[in-house]
């Protein structure tokens, strides 16, 4: 007993001593008693006790003396505690949560990163059925959320919710823990909502947050926490749906929660600064000036609350100055103006480098210069909104996310006052885009993530590529479309780059990275989605994390080895003009800031061809018009009429020009071939088949052959990959042909056209990885995914005369993702695919007329003229006058 009270009497504030004064060890009456050594089993109590008196300390206020005190008592125990220890799990448990909660104040990863470190030695040490299970289960999963807000690991994001879930699973209706339970599992789904855009996982945090606030009725001390969460989720769900019963909901819930915490009450802050913020968001959907108004009221209440050293102070900083900022904008009070600037400077001085909290204080900060500079016209001001948006798009240890979003911000000041820097902000912005769409270990997960990140944001190679026309930069504007567009299958294509070369200089090099590359190249072409594989029970994801970075590291070390500098880098124009040599390659950019056409020849520089009259707007209800007319199926006639002043339009607006530099500068010659590059909102549009369709002039198909390419790296590869056919025995052809297939209109003609070659696909527009081709004594369709899996890299032609074979995904329409497109990077050098549905009646006369062209001689067959037997068979249902949606549908892709 002496020994314990000696010893407490030294810790309350001091590291664990391991002498104890004044108790002989039995047996020794001779030894000095100053050199008494307590037991390891004292020394762990002792500690233990100490950090929880420490904890009782600064469990109510943020006391950061006695959290250091909690923290390094808690230390102590575990240095005299064996891992087997039954009472070990309590101290790492104590540890782990002093650790998060000192990240919380101070913002220090590393402090994170060591409470998880604790929280999983917890999890390990408490098996399913230990009392420390459950609440393992619940502090891990608290203590990786928070990491991946910093971050941007996925992984982390994923474990906590799988972690939550099961947390869930084991506390019923009833258990003392489910309320909390429903509430870290809805906050987990919240913030993953937030990461992907997934309304699946807003929808379910809401129903989870629900079923808590049900649980808790008033009085019950979780209904304020449930207040706040549900509250938050709603206004959320409003931003996205304008739903006004959401943001109604969220305003009320939020009154209820400050009703309950009263002056003085420790949640009430956070029930003044939600608050204030919902109410802001009444303010920009309605522009009512009394919203706002109150919104500042609770938010200076809240400030008043949060004194300096208070955690909640950088959000309430945050909040009130953004408000103040938008009050400015309506009323041009400059005082608002002011304090909105001062707030956010004391919030960027309070939030050091590496705190989570710097990001938005860098850019909201910058915000609030530029609107003084636009104010006041002080160069000073808009300097330092420039450098704080930089600064906010290199911050390291902030998400992807927001750096993108600071980096686009970054790019709209420079665009609209200063350009010097544009360059700068439009590659870093490229740099981040890329990151955050590879974050996902899949490519479907890399659809999902880039369809959901914002079409101001996936169209910023095409604006990046406007601003080096601008400058007269021709070839960086080609190679920036090359290095922003077509990032999937650009990435993928990585993995299979030769490594003969490598070999040479160092073998073991070389392997390794061969290694890697077949496991970067599964996983990225797997079926499962990022759901099904945590489902499965397998850490896919985090696997996937670990072989990205060795994936990474490894490049970089291959660039060290003498003659691979420039490993994988983005390809030179120099490069990318050689796949010019069968004919010019015409890029189109359509931009919001400007439109162009680019002619890239096989050598010499590019030729521009400015395209004033295609502006974004005009391009997409030229898009949507030709949707609706082939989805709809009006008429014949009426059909035919619109459809020829559709391509009229495309003709003015974009072909025509072209066609003139064509034909007077480059003095093309009638039936030469082109390649289309094409961008953006442009993708989906016919332009083969443009022209004027006046008597007497020729169309567009009437003077080149066309084919298209989602990008020139993929007909730079397949051109490399093409060799003239040398088996004697001639080329082996594939035909597939059935009249019906489950799920499929059938097909009648389809028996005169068996001996040559017809296939049934189907292109889904809403997963397009998941395009299909229905065939007969197959369980499953054959996917796109399933062809990029297997590859053919000896493929040379296909021939799709299938529904929507080359129809691109609306929602990334500079990713080139359909069935065509897929086919050529799986290997095939070219591909004849369709852009709609097919009359089956045109089957037997466009397969006749284009294999009667193919086999033209009985050495030769070559793929690359396909393009021209198309064209020919083409040229024949014209003559046949078929209406103009039957011929049109038609296209070329690859050499």
């Amino acid at each position: 007993m002496l020994t314990s009270t000696l010893c407490w009497s030294q810790l309350k504030l001091e590291p664990v001593v391991t002498e104890v004064q004044g108790i002989p060890e039995p047996g020794d009456s001779n030894k000095d008693a100053s050199s008494i050594v307590a037991s390891p089993k004292q020394l762990f109590q002792t500690a233990l006790h100490a950090a929880k008196v420490a904890r009782r300390r600064c469990k109510t206020s943020n006391d950061l003396s006695a959290l250091g005190d909690c923290i390094t008592q808690c230390k102590a125990a575990l240095e005299h505690c064996p891992i087997a220890d039954p009472r070990r799990w309590y101290a790492s448990k104590t540890l782990g949560t002093a650790l998060r909660k000192q990240f919380k104040l101070e913002g220090k990863l590393v402090d994170l990163e060591e409470s998880i470190g604790n929280h999983r030695e917890k999890l390990s040490i408490c098996p399913i059925g230990h009392k420390g299970h459950e609440s393992a289960l619940k502090h891990l999963g608290q203590a990786l959320n928070p990491r991946f807000k910093q971050t941007g690991n996925p992984a982390d994001l994923d474990d906590s919710i799988v972690y939550q879930e099961e947390r869930l699973s084991i506390c019923p209706i009833g258990h003392s823990g489910r309320s909390s339970a429903l509430n870290n599992l809805g906050d987990a789904l919240y913030t993953r909502f937030k990461q992907n855009g997934n309304y699946v996982d807003l929808d379910d945090s809401i129903r989870y947050h629900e079923e808590q606030l049900s649980i808790c009725p008033i009085g019950h001390s979780d209904r304020p926490s449930a207040l706040t969460n549900l509250g938050r989720a709603l206004h959320r769900r409003f931003k996205q749906t304008k739903n006004s019963t959401d943001l109604e909901d969220s305003i009320r819930y939020h009154k209820e929660k400050l009703s309950i915490c009263l002056t003085g009450h420790s949640g009430r802050s956070t029930a003044l600064n939600n608050l204030g913020d919902a109410l802001y968001t009444g303010f920009k959907q309605t522009e009512k000036h009394a919203y706002l108004d109150d919104g500042i009221r609770y938010q200076k209440g809240n400030l008043a609350i949060c004194s300096i050293g208070h955690s909640g102070r950088p959000a309430a900083l945050t909040n009130l100055g953004r408000a103040l900022l938008a009050r400015f904008k309506q009323t041009k009070d400059s005082d608002d103006l002011n304090d909105s600037i001062r707030f956010q400077e004391e919030k960027l001085s309070i939030c050091p480098v590496g705190h989570l909290g710097r990001s938005s204080a860098l850019r909201n900060l910058s915000e609030a210069l530029q609107a003084r500079f636009e104010q006041s016209e002080d160069r000073v001001d808009f300097k330092e909104s420039i450098s704080y948006f930089e600064a906010a798009a290199a911050l390291s240890v902030s998400s992807l996310s927001d750096r993108l979003e600071a980096s686009k911000a970054w790019i709209s000041l420079a665009r609209k006052y200063d350009t010097s820097s544009l360059t700068e902000a439009y590659s870093n912005s490229l740099y981040l885009l890329n990151r955050s769409v590879l974050l996902a270990s899949s490519i479907h997960g890399r659809h999902v993530r880039l369809t959901s990140i914002g079409h101001r944001a996936r169209d910023i190679a095409v604006d990046a590529a406007s601003h080096a026309i601008k400058t007269q930069r021709l070839q960086s504007a080609v190679e920036i479309l090359e290095q922003g567009r077509g990032l999937m299958f650009n990435q993928a294509g990585n993995y299979l780059t030769p490594l003969d070369n490598l070999g040479v200089v160092n073998k073991e090099l070389a392997d390794g990275f061969r290694e890697l590359n077949a496991a970067m190249e599964q996983s990225t072409f797997s079926d499962e989605s990022e759901d099904e594989r945590l489902a499965n029970g397998e850490d896919k994801i985090a696997n996937y994390q670990r072989l990205s970075n060795a994936w990474n590291d490894t490049v970089e070390e291959i660039r060290q080895q003498e003659g691979f500098g420039s490993f994988l880098r983005a390809t030179p124009f120099v490069t990318l003009q050689k796949s010019a040599i069968a004919g010019p390659i015409i890029i189109v950019n359509i931009s919001q800031y400007r439109s162009d056409a680019i002619i890239a020849q096989d050598t010499g520089e590019p030729l521009l061809v400015p395209l004033p009259d295609a502006t974004p707007l005009a391009v997409r209800a030229l898009a949507k018009t030709l949707l609706d007319t082939t989805t709809t199926r009006p008429p014949e006639a009426e059909s035919d009429r619109i459809l020829r002043g559709l391509l009229r339009e495309i003709w003015r607006i974009i072909t025509e020009p072209i066609v003139f530099q064509l034909e007077n500068t480059l003095k093309l010659r009638r039936g030469s071939r082109i390649f289309w590059v094409l961008t953006s909102v442009s993708s989906s549009l016919p332009i083969h088949a443009s022209g004027p369709y006046i008597q007497g002039e020729l169309s567009r198909p009437d003077r080149f052959v066309s084919s298209y390419v989602p990008t020139i790296s993929g007909l730079l590869r397949a051109q490399k990959g093409y060799q003239r056919h040398q088996d004697p025995l001639g080329p082996r052809w594939l035909v597939v042909a059935q009249p019906e297939a489950e799920g499929e209109a059938k097909l009648p003609h389809v028996h005169q056209e068996i001996d040559v070659i017809r296939q049934m696909g189907t292109q889904n527009l809403t997963d397009p990885f998941q395009s299909r081709f229905s065939l007969l004594n197959r369980d499953a369709p054959l996917t796109v995914l399933e062809i990029l899996k297997n590859g053919l890299p000896h493929a040379e032609l296909a021939v799709l005369s299938a529904c929507h074979s080359a129809a691109g995904d609306r929602s990334a329409p500079d990713e080139s993702i359909h069935l065509t497109a897929g086919l050529m990077f799986a290997g095939f050098r070219g591909v004849v695919g369709t852009m709609w549905g097919t009359a089956d009646v045109d089957g037997p006369a466009l397969a006749e007329e284009f294999y009667e062209c193919m086999f033209r001689g009985p050495d030769r067959v070559e793929c690359r003229d396909a393009a021209t037997a198309l064209s020919r068979a083409v040229r024949q249902l014209r003559r046949r006058k078929v209406p103009f949606d039957r011929w049109i549908t038609f296209v070329h892709y690859g050499i």
